[in-house]
């Protein structure tokens, strides 16, 4: 199957009747991606090109933590590669320290096998792996985002109402500890997202139109040919074996990765829903 590589796909994001973001129940369909996994020659290795034994650090998206990874992470090491779990626990504090946490892992994994990390992040882990790889460009060689909001900070509004209100909540009890998406952390992630990635970090965006959490518009890079649609839920991407088949042939394959001459930053300004 070939990763599917899309043109100017924000055309049509005003036409007449254009939803951004498909009903939020849809989510609740992920179980077909996973079923749809276990029934594909892909989760067996069939198929996909063979890794080369790099390191492949996997970050979970926001309110996840690395144990509904264990699927992707299964799956590296069946195809040649050496998975680690981001080591960050909860995604539901500070990314900013959630990205400092992911260094510690980056720097281990960059030591066991001596060579630069690749890091695959779902959703918000996305952008903690962003935010990881600007702060420590040596340690990575390339960043591939699964429905991460790289072009704003924008999803559906019930998602929005539930980490804003979550992040009041445990930043009232813990005395500012989590903060960040209640506007009070002074940590700099939102700013720092907005710095180009480093041009020896190869990096591209897996998305479905029918994410019901993330605008599929935001969820892609600037340059159109980094971007790789495969359908389904937003949850159900890290299921999706038509994610894995991409992310086979991405980890594998530079030329299908290739950066332009000089990545643009990203465009990180929040929008109302």
């Amino acid at each position: 199957m070939a990763v599917r590589q899309l043109g100017n796909v924000r055309a049509d994001r005003n036409a007449p009747g254009a939803s951004s973001i498909p009903p939020i129940w849809h989510e609740s369909l992920w179980p077909l991606d996973w079923m749809a996994l276990r029934l594909s020659p892909v989760y067996y290795g069939l198929g996909v090109p063979r890794g080369d034994g790099s390191a492949v650090v996997l970050v979970p998206g926001f309110l996840g933590s690395d144990a509904y990874l264990v699927e992707l992470y299964g799956w590296l090491g069946r195809i040649g590669y050496r998975p680690f779990m981001s080591g960050i626990g909860l995604n539901a504090e500070c990314p900013g320290r959630l990205a400092t946490r992911l260094i510690t892992t980056m720097e281990r994994a960059q030591a066991a096998t001596g060579r630069p990390v690749r890091i695959v992040g779902h959703s918000l882990g996305g952008m903690i792996g962003r935010r990881a790889a600007t702060q420590r460009p040596e340690l990575v060689s390339q960043l591939i985002c699964l429905g991460s909001p790289l072009q704003a900070v924008h999803a559906h509004p019930a998602v929005v109402a539930t980490a804003v209100g979550l992040h009041t909540t445990l930043s009232a009890l813990s005395g500012g500890r989590y903060g960040c998406l209640a506007g009070r952390c002074k940590c700099g992630f939102t700013r720092d997202l907005a710095i180009a990635l480093p041009p020896g970090i190869r990096h591209s965006a897996i998305f479905t139109r029918s994410d019901g959490v993330v605008d599929w518009h935001d969820a892609q890079e600037i340059d159109q040919q980094l971007n790789h649609e495969v359908g389904g839920t937003h949850i159900g991407l890290v299921f999706n074996p038509r994610a894995y088949r991409a992310l086979g042939q991405l980890l594998v394959t530079p030329e299908l990765a290739e950066q332009p001459a000089e990545t643009p930053a990203v465009a990180l300004a929040p929008r109302a829903a």
